[in-house]
């Protein structure tokens, strides 16, 4: 699995969590930087550290290594729903998507300071 792919299910499991990069990266007794760094996957992970975050995050190593993606499944999203948004991002330019997904990013961080 792509450093990327685990560093994206770090970032989903600490914010479901409610933890910042700042507090998680004390807790694991490294710099906010190198844990941005193991999310936006520029940074390899070993196993132990991958071990060490799944204990603080409360997950087991295979969410993290797992090959499917994380799918939240508290949701129920219809397939036709998912195609008629999937359509409408067809239409947006790059900075749109940009600004979209920082939307998406906003919505989830609310929904885990709430």
């Amino acid at each position: 699995m792509a450093f990327k792919e685990i560093g994206k299910k770090i970032q989903i499991a600490r914010e479901d969590k409610g933890i910042t990069q700042i507090e998680l990266s004390k807790m694991l007794g490294i710099t906010q930087a190198a844990l941005s760094n193991y999310e936006l996957g520029k940074r390899r992970l070993y196993l132990q550290q991958i071990e060490e975050i799944a204990r603080y995050l409360e997950k087991p190593v295979s969410y993290f290594l797992d090959e499917e993606p994380f799918i939240n499944t508290d949701i129920e999203i219809s397939d036709n729903t998912i195609d008629h948004i999937s359509n409408k991002i067809h239409y947006l330019k790059n900075h749109e998507i940009a600004q979209l997904n920082q939307f998406i990013d906003y919505l989830l961080w609310r929904r885990n300071h709430e």
